[in-house]
């Protein structure tokens, strides 16, 4: 039995014994995650332990409330899943929430279709108290464990349109537009773009933003310009490589984050053509990454943090039976000398 600040003696289970009006035995079963105790004993041994300061466990205190003070934080099993910097920042929003309300994040990495349903299994077997899921490729899983009645937030829209899944995303189809209008407006003629995996919403939110800002700007979508990279900085390189052999007059290239970004400054460098001066680069997320790199990388900036912050903040309204929200944060360019 852990307690915070120590494990309790025996004569601090006497002075809980006394205030919550119960035996020194019954304490100690309590206190132990004795689930034979009758509720009302338990929520009383709780009250009163916390009450002289000290915290009885995760077990003790799911028998008094019902709730296990765990929400699993799922990210689907991608190899290059937890090598972005981006997702470190959501998850530390999440935290930031969660350590202010009493509760703690689970992070299970793992693959969301996996043909046993073990994710989901786990999820609704009164392990956790909810589920935030991350880099979301399936709805399907997700549908399952919502339907079973477990509070469940997704960060990034669903695929399904209809779904009443709350959800909490940045504005990746304004971002992509954003930044396809900034080379644009830079005087750009020939602007490629490197996508993101086009199996998640961001990724197809911000190519369709940056067809968007074609049509607004009466261009055709040449779809020679557009290569798919999933994000990763190999993928991104060998893809601007591609483009540039095939397209010498690209002059400008929006990638979908700021990894793909410095990966087409790399493969430009390589051809021995200058950023920005022949190619303009503008990348998406605004992470460190961007304002460490030489040159500074111009970006579409979402609240990377506040998806996590939102996402969290969404749960403990489920988890206090408040209307569900849907959250989309505003996305800007920041200049800096890629473009």
């Amino acid at each position: 039995m852990t307690l915070t600040p120590t494990s309790p003696s025996r004569s601090t289970y006497a002075e809980i014994a006394t205030k919550a009006g119960v035996s020194k035995a019954t304490v100690s079963r309590v206190l132990n995650g004795d689930e034979r105790v009758h509720p009302d004993r338990t929520a009383a041994v709780i009250a009163a332990a916390e009450g002289l300061g000290y915290r009885p466990n995760r077990a003790a205190r799911a028998l008094s409330t019902g709730r296990t003070g765990l929400v699993a934080v799922v990210i689907d099993d991608e190899p290059t899943a937890l090598s972005d910097p981006f997702w470190g920042v959501v998850l530390a929003g999440i935290s930031r929430v969660f350590l202010a309300n009493d509760l703690h994040s689970l992070l299970m990495v793992t693959p969301l279709g996996s043909p046993d349903g073990a994710i989901a299994h786990y999820l609704e077997g009164g392990e956790v108290d909810g589920a935030i899921f991350l880099q979301v490729h399936k709805d399907e899983v997700i549908k399952k464990v919502a339907e079973q009645g477990l509070p469940v937030v997704l960060i990034g829209r669903p695929f399904d349109e209809d779904s009443d899944i709350p959800f909490v995303d940045n504005d990746n189809r304004g971002g992509g537009l954003q930044a396809t209008k900034y080379l644009f407006d830079r005087g750009c003629k020939q602007v490629a773009t490197l996508t993101g995996d086009l199996e998640a919403t961001a990724g197809q939110d911000r190519l369709a933003g940056y067809k968007q800002a074609h049509i607004e700007a009466g261009r055709e979508v040449n779809n020679d310009l557009v290569a798919q990279a999933n994000w990763t900085f190999e993928s991104a390189k060998i893809m601007t490589l591609r483009l540039l052999a095939k397209n010498p007059d690209i002059d400008g290239i929006f990638a979908a984050n700021d990894i793909m970004a410095i990966a087409a400054i790399a493969a430009i460098q390589e051809r021995g053509r200058r950023v920005p001066d022949d190619i303009a680069v503008v990348g998406f997320d605004d992470s460190l990454l961007s304002q460490t790199h030489r040159p500074a990388i111009t970006t579409v900036r979402q609240d990377i943090i506040g998806l996590g912050v939102a996402a969290a903040e969404t749960m403990i309204g489920l988890l206090q039976d408040h209307e569900p929200k849907i959250d989309v944060l505003a996305t800007e360019i920041m200049i800096r000398e890629t473009a």
